[in-house]
């Protein structure tokens, strides 16, 4: 499972998916629907940055936005998958039921911004099943379908250009995650990155 875990803000998101939507070679949609709404499939990176407008019932502002990418040719299309809220949950929710984009060979691209008032930030992820363990989890569970029916070459190869690109702007490193110009902007500010924090692990970061 080829995964890319980094450090990114706002500005670093924006044009990371503005240079994924120019290349025009895969349909993003969200991973899980607003309540009984229909997944979308955004066409914009306007449109995915002003989820991080969105707020949870607390009015705290998301952190975090899901996203699920079909790689163009790669595979069959993806059917949202309804999926039914526990009564017990429902008052608390307010909705009865929400909607997932799911996929054997979906790519995952999950952005994370600072938390609200707070000077943490989450790192930002990709990642897709590879063919072995999609055919290892179809034995257990048919729901998606036939894992054969991907082309894991393809999907490799996209994911891979992703991971490239998203090491290509870092513009420093800690352990092995790239750290994009606005994490590092933050980090500089005293932001803590996940389990790092200049005030003691200054030596673990690696600047390009």
């Amino acid at each position: 499972m080829p995964n890319c875990d980094f450090y990114a803000t706002a500005a670093d998101h924006a044009p990371l998916l503005e240079w994924l939507l120019a290349e025009n070679t895969c349909s993003i949609y969200e991973l899980s629907s607003i309540g009984e709404n229909p997944l979308r499939r955004f066409t914009s990176a306007a449109e995915i940055m002003d989820e991080f407008k969105r707020t949870y019932t607390n009015g705290v502002p998301w952190h975090s936005v899901y996203l699920q990418l079909h790689v163009n040719g790669s595979g069959p299309m993806p059917k949202p998958r309804r999926i039914d809220i526990n009564p017990d949950a429902q008052a608390r929710c307010g909705f009865r039921y929400r909607y997932a984009m799911e996929g054997w060979s979906l790519v995952q691209l999950y952005l994370s911004v600072p938390r609200h008032n707070k000077r943490f930030l989450d790192n930002s992820h990709t990642n897709h099943n590879s063919q072995k363990r999609a055919e290892t989890w179809a034995a257990v569970s048919n729901n998606l379908g036939n894992p054969s029916a991907w082309d894991y070459k393809k999907i490799t190869s996209f994911s891979s250009r992703l991971n490239r690109e998203i090491r290509k702007r870092a513009v420093a490193k800690l352990g092995s995650r790239p750290v994009l110009p606005g994490a590092l902007a933050e980090w500089k500010n005293g932001g803590t990155l996940g389990v790092y924090n200049i005030a003691t692990h200054a030596k673990s970061l690696a600047q390009s």
